[in-house]
């Protein structure tokens, strides 16, 4: 009768020990369901908003996101269009597009970069504003998150800050 105790006393910290061991993965899962249900949403100063215009070139592709805003007066973030050229390992060497960035049917700017080989070297982008609605480039690589490009898997990112 003495054991008893004991064995329950085992028994109820290996239970614990399964249950603090499993529990997150049951929990994991209902709180993924329950925060996809929410209409919670990444800020698009992240993600680059949704896409708006995707133009089919010769093997590659260019997705032109639709504009991001400023959010706050003091935020260091200026207002942007986000442009994924992809795949990247189909882009020429050199790049350069004129792009119609807001879809007005107008030219507004000139964005071109070099594709090294190597997707671990540095890129950099010169981007020649064709109207007011953009703010030129120079040789950038990451200058903000609103002025930047980057390699992502195989895709090629630049942001372009608008006025």
């Amino acid at each position: 009768m003495k054991r008893l105790p004991a064995i329950l006393g085992y028994a109820a910290a290996g239970l614990t020990i399964a249950v603090a061991v499993l529990g997150p993965v049951f929990w994991f899962g209902f709180f993924t369901r329950a925060a996809a249900k929410t209409s919670l949403r990444i800020d698009p100063t992240y993600t680059g908003g949704d896409p708006a215009i995707t133009i089919d070139r010769d093997g590659y592709q260019i997705v032109i996101y639709e504009p991001v805003e400023k959010r706050a007066p003091l935020s260091s973030t200026a207002s942007f269009v986000q442009m994924v050229w992809k795949p990247a390992s189909k882009l020429p060497a050199n790049v350069s597009e004129q792009l119609d960035l807001d879809g007005d049917g107008r030219l507004d700017c000139v964005v071109s970069f070099q594709v090294p080989p190597d997707p671990r070297a540095a890129l950099r982008v010169d981007v020649k504003p064709l109207n007011a609605l953009v703010k030129p480039m120079n040789r950038v690589s990451k200058e903000s998150l609103s002025a930047l490009i980057a390699r992502v898997n195989d895709t090629i990112v630049v942001r372009v800050p608008l006025r």
